[in-house]
């Protein structure tokens, strides 16, 4: 969208994967750039934010391939939800038990 090509669902599938991950680390993406920083950054420089090491295989997955560079590669949502449903067990286990990121001073736990 931003190199001005056809909007199509594919930049909503980005956008989901950078919703999942501030939804896994309770951060912002690109902190320390400007708006016009972090977009030029993605789009000419392939700038992805940093998946966590302790963030869950399928989750990065999934965020990895909603990041691609290349659109068409992007999973659609049918595909999206899939890998979400396939994983769910393994999402709801163990996020439950994880200590999750904040972007207070003190990180949060569900104990």
């Amino acid at each position: 969208m931003i190199q001005h090509r056809p909007y199509t669902q594919k930049v909503d599938v980005y956008s989901f994967g950078i919703v999942l991950w501030e939804l896994v680390t309770g951060m912002l993406p690109f902190q320390n750039m400007t708006a016009v920083q972090a977009a030029f950054a993605v789009v000419n420089k392939g700038a992805r934010p940093i998946i966590p090491n302790d963030c869950l295989p399928v989750l990065g997955e999934i965020m990895t391939r909603c990041w691609d560079a290349n659109p068409d590669v992007r999973p659609p949502f049918a595909e999206v939800v899939a890998m979400l449903e396939h994983a769910e067990t393994e999402i709801m286990t163990t996020v439950r038990k994880a200590r999750f990121r904040c972007c207070i001073t003190q990180p949060m736990t569900t104990d």
